[in-house]
């Protein structure tokens, strides 16, 4: 059995409960080792925790969680916290090619970028 790996255009995103306004706001957050896409969903304060996330290999954090707290189930826990979604460095929509020579961040390089992100939030 041969399997063939297909491209798949996503051409509009729907949000599965239809009426609320999304309420994100995207952040540029300058680290020690480069600028991190970040989206902030609801409202960030000392009272509400924040559900930390960063995407699959191949994917942003719209594509990668945008569907699970969308999904109407999940609404009740949302509400409760504010969601921090972290991009890998250049894989945010339209980002820039990457420049002749660019060596692309180890994991423990973006790891070391997270603390500035929560320092942003704070």
């Amino acid at each position: 059995m041969t399997t063939e790996m297909q491209e798949i255009t996503i051409t509009e995103d729907k949000p599965l409960l239809t009426g609320q306004a999304d309420s994100s706001k995207e952040h540029s957050v300058e680290t020690p080792h480069g600028v991190l896409h970040v989206t902030l969903h609801g409202t960030r304060n000392s009272r509400r925790p924040a559900i930390l996330t960063f995407h699959d290999v191949g994917l942003d954090s719209k594509s990668c969680f945008l569907p699970l707290f969308k999904f109407e189930e999940m609404q009740e826990i949302v509400k409760n916290f504010t969601l921090i979604h972290i991009d890998a460095p250049g894989q945010e929509d339209g980002a820039p090619i990457y420049p002749a020579g660019y060596q692309y961040p180890s994991m423990e390089t973006i790891a070391e970028m997270i603390p500035a992100v929560l320092q942003f939030f704070k």
